[in-house]
């Protein structure tokens, strides 16, 4: 596979596990476009490029349909070689460190979490598959969660909808771009540390920590390697699968 041909789009690239997917897809070869609503993306992508890689930036509400309907334009040159889509955009909202439950949700606040992690997973892939129809080959990842296959005490009722949402548009997908040389599957991180997971503070962080039999959180990196291995042509004849990345938390 000549990876330099093959360019990958990835959402939520601006800091944490989307930015590592960003670096080590790049690592591999690949064009990399790093795309988020924050700013933060601009750096994201020039550090890539300061290491020498082909990296470009796109700061873009994955919301917004108009704007991404614009990608095409937005990407240009880089647009017929796109192969390779990652939803890793999402949030997780927290009050004082805790989620919201049910019973206490506002509906914009489920409306928001639903729009960003599912319907903008939805809309970006919808309008990237084109290019990788024509040509006949293509890779989509969808970065899922630990909660969306069982029970976890820590995010919202939101964030666990969202994320089985995620899985079962993954699967239905899977079924209908298989004859076009598209595969899609999952990648569904546990306790990882990051900025989100931060917002829960270090002690109940550590106290997770203890329930997972490696005895620790996740790092970016282990996230995002289970991505570039869905990514690579080794993985050709793998379709609608999970991968779970939890440090054996949950053992399906």
């Amino acid at each position: 596979m000549h990876t330099a041909d093959k360019a990958a789009l990835i959402t939520g690239a601006a800091r944490g596990i989307g930015r590592e997917i960003a670096r080590q897809l790049a690592a591999r070869g690949h064009p990399v476009v790093l795309l988020d609503a924050h700013a933060g993306v601009m750096d994201a992508a020039q550090a890539l490029c300061d290491e020498g890689h082909a990296a470009r930036a796109v700061c873009l509400d994955v919301t917004d349909e108009a704007a991404v309907k614009e990608l095409p334009d937005a990407l240009k040159d880089l647009w017929p070689s796109l192969a390779i889509v990652v939803n890793n955009a999402g949030i997780s909202p927290k009050h004082e460190g805790r989620k919201r439950e049910v019973m206490d949700m506002p509906l914009e606040e489920w409306r928001r979490v639903l729009e960003v992690n599912l319907t903008g997973g939805f809309m970006i892939t919808r309008q990237c598959l084109a290019p990788m129809v024509r040509t006949g080959w293509g890779r989509v990842v969808m970065v899922t969660s630990q909660a969306a296959r069982v029970r976890t005490p820590v995010p919202g009722a939101h964030y666990a909808a969202s994320k089985s949402g995620l899985a079962g548009l993954a699967r239905i997908l899977a079924g209908e771009v298989a004859r076009h040389g598209i595969t899609v599957n999952c990648v569904a991180p546990g306790r990882v540390e990051s900025d989100m997971t931060a917002e829960v503070g270090q002690a109940l962080n550590t106290d997770l920590a203890r329930t997972i039999p490696l005895g620790r959180l996740g790092q970016a990196g282990d996230v995002a390697a289970a991505v570039a291995f869905f990514t690579s042509a080794e993985a050709g004849y793998i379709t609608g699968a999970t991968i779970d990345v939890n440090g054996g938390n949950t053992m399906l």
